[in-house]
């Protein structure tokens, strides 16, 4: 009776001995098929780092050549509409008759909106390709010192501007391109005041863990956007139905001031309840919090 006992327990001993050597086969096979798999994912992973490298090579040398052509293109504009916008008003003073005047001024208006596109061309193509250095600024100074630089325009048009922004706020910004973004956003806003408005700045801290963010609000009282055009707003040459043929909007101002405030790793977006209920222009700059700041 023992002896049958002590041979049913070595069979069973056994029986668990192969299941066990059955498992440690099943493990090793596992892992080898582990370690197959890293090797492959490994490998694509350098392919594809390989690619993205290469990729933006092109990308950089794309942007370099397109930069320099759009610098070339600007300058061999400009040559011929330096005199251009000298001699027209010259010729429309010796001209007699008003019809001829007046196709002068036609001609004296068409030559200020190619400058302009050229200069804004121009603009766009130096923020692409150039790295912006962001010191600590106060927004408070900057957006005051756009205000008082603009106050006899701001006066003529009837427009009414309003600084809520608090004294102690600071922002890691290029402060000559932000205020070529506030130059650009208030034009905007006063074309869309025909009868004179308001024009409110605005701020609030936005940071959300580890990014410290300012959002920036400039709202005006003007004539408002369909959700069409705020979504088309920020492409290059789109302008509004009011807009789209004056001759004083290139279209690309507020491109300009996308990819300014995409330099700062920031976000900018319009926000307009239709129309007649004006616009606001919000945008968010990197807090004088950050340690460190980065170019794109």
């Amino acid at each position: 009776m023992i002896d049958e006992q002590v041979t049913d327990i070595d069979k069973i001993i056994k029986e668990k001995e192969i299941r066990i050597q059955e498992l440690e086969d099943l493990l090793d096979s596992r892992e080898k098929k582990i370690k197959e798999t890293e090797q492959i994912l490994f490998a694509v992973d350098s392919k594809l780092e390989k690619k993205v490298v290469d990729r933006t090579i092109e990308v950089n040398k794309l942007l370099i050549h397109t930069t320099r052509f759009i610098d070339n293109l600007s300058h061999d504009l400009a040559t011929p509409l330096t005199p251009l916008i000298s001699l027209l008003p010259l010729i429309k003073e010796e001209l007699k008759d008003s019809k001829s005047q007046e196709l002068v001024d036609i001609c004296i208006r068409n030559v200020e909106y190619i400058k302009r596109v050229v200069n804004n061309t121009k603009e766009l193509a130096e923020i692409n390709s150039l790295d912006m250095i962001l010191k600590k600024e106060n927004l408070f100074e900057i957006v005051d010192e756009l205000i008082k630089k603009y106050e006899a325009v701001f006066n003529t048009c009837k427009v009414q501007v309003q600084n809520n922004i608090a004294e102690d706020i600071f922002v890691k910004t290029e402060r000559e391109k932000l205020l070529k973004l506030f130059d650009h956003v208030c034009s905007n806003a006063v074309n869309a005041m025909k009868e004179g408005g308001t024009i409110t700045f605005e701020s609030k801290d936005v940071t959300k863990d580890d990014n410290s963010f300012i959002q920036i609000s400039v709202t005006d009282t003007g004539a408002g956007l369909t959700r069409e055009q705020t979504d088309k707003l920020f492409e290059a040459f789109y302008k509004t139905d009011d807009s789209r043929h004056k001759l004083d909007s290139t279209g690309l101002g507020l491109t300009i001031c996308k990819r300014i405030i995409e330099k700062h790793g920031g976000k900018i977006w319009a926000d307009s309840h239709g129309p007649g209920t004006g616009t606001s222009i919000h945008f968010t700059l990197p807090s004088s919090k950050v340690v460190f700041t980065r170019s794109f």
